[in-house]
């Protein structure tokens, strides 16, 4: 259709509308033989409102704009994309100087190309690009985190890219793998400002379920929660000394939040056994006592056996109400602070 624009615009109005009505009869006579309802495109509309009905063509920069950062993305792409040769090495070293530096001129167009990078290379990749900021930002000069702190207000979908790679970088496993603590407080400070890198888990079931793939895709792997559950486990054991009952019970409190959204929403499946086994070992706390010993609903997929979450989004019927078999469950505590419902959120108490 542009071709035919082109010699359009070299007419006259009147030939112009014409030959717009010649091209149309072609078209549609080719679409005829095909299809017995032919598809009205985009194109010839455009056709008949600039040419007959003498709209004139907007020519916006939008447009412009959007095929700008597409090629901006494309470039991008192919310059940093690891090809698994002896060039990643140095693709990586030149992609952590530039995202650094696009940190510290808060260049959004890089960091947004910086962002989808991150969402579609392999994580030991965006762990590598995680370790680069970190240094360069948390470890090398004392204050700097402020700089990167102040970048999320320009490109928060970076900024929660890079939330998920940290989160894989630092798997707690040795003293070099514990996250240093202006890193964390700057984190828990954009999620305090924008609480939505802890909401996609709500709005996972959805997505699921519309692709059939709830209770079959797990997004959350059981085995990461193992490491997880260990360290809570020897940081409760070594705060426990210290008279600091009240951050052990916000943390199993936050912990006990966490596997209930990411098993409500599809995002971690597990048995209720393997899930007891996990967190066998933890300080008692009620919520997540509750959490695990929850009702499990029987699986709408055929493919996952009984006993199986995400099933325990159903809310149990009765709570604290005496049960209908109270030989079920001798020892399950009540805890009336935190009801435990479906959709709705956990009371939050925020760390001082």
């Amino acid at each position: 259709m542009s071709d035919i624009r082109h010699s359009l615009l070299r007419r006259d109005a009147l030939s112009a509308a014409k030959e717009v009505l010649y091209h149309l009869d072609i078209y549609f006579s080719s679409q005829l033989q095909s299809a017995p309802l032919p598809i009205v495109d985009k194109g010839p509309v455009e056709l008949l409102e600039e040419f007959v009905f003498q709209v004139p063509k907007e020519r916006g920069a939008q447009p412009k704009e959007q095929t700008k950062d597409s090629v901006r993305q494309i470039i991008f792409s192919s310059l940093f994309s690891p090809q698994g040769n002896k060039a990643d090495d140095s693709r990586m070293s030149l992609l952590g100087k530039l995202v650094s530096m696009a940190v510290a001129v808060c260049r959004i167009p890089v960091l947004e190309c910086a962002a989808s990078w991150l969402q579609r290379t392999p994580v030991v990749y965006c762990v590598r690009l995680a370790r680069a900021l970190v240094d360069d930002y948390c470890c090398l000069v004392p204050g700097s985190v402020q700089t990167l702190k102040q970048i999320f207000s320009a490109s928060p979908r970076f900024c929660c890219q890079f939330i998920t790679s940290v989160t894989a970088l630092y798997d707690l496993s040795s003293d070099d793998l514990i996250p240093p603590l202006d890193l964390l407080e700057m984190i828990v400070n954009w999620i305090l400002e924008d609480p939505s890198v802890l909401q996609v888990l709500l709005m996972l079931q959805a997505h699921l379920t519309e692709k059939n793939l709830y209770g079959r895709l797990g997004l959350v792997l059981f085995d990461h929660m193992v490491p997880l559950v260990e360290e809570v486990n020897r940081l409760a054991d070594e705060l426990n000394p210290l008279n600091a009952s009240q951050e052990i019970e916000l943390a199993l409190d936050r912990l006990a939040q966490a596997l209930q959204v990411a098993m409500a929403s599809g995002a971690l499946l597990c048995t209720r056994d393997d899930l007891r086994t996990l967190c066998s070992r933890l300080p008692h706390n009620n919520l997540l006592q509750l959490v695990i010993s929850g009702p499990v609903q029987q699986s709408p997929h055929t493919g996952l056996p009984p006993g199986f979450y995400p099933h325990i989004h159903t809310p149990p019927l009765g709570y604290g109400a005496v049960p209908a078999h109270p030989a079920a469950h001798p020892a399950l505590p009540t805890h009336p602070g935190h009801t435990f419902i479906s959709g709705m959120t956990f009371p939050f108490r925020p760390i001082h």
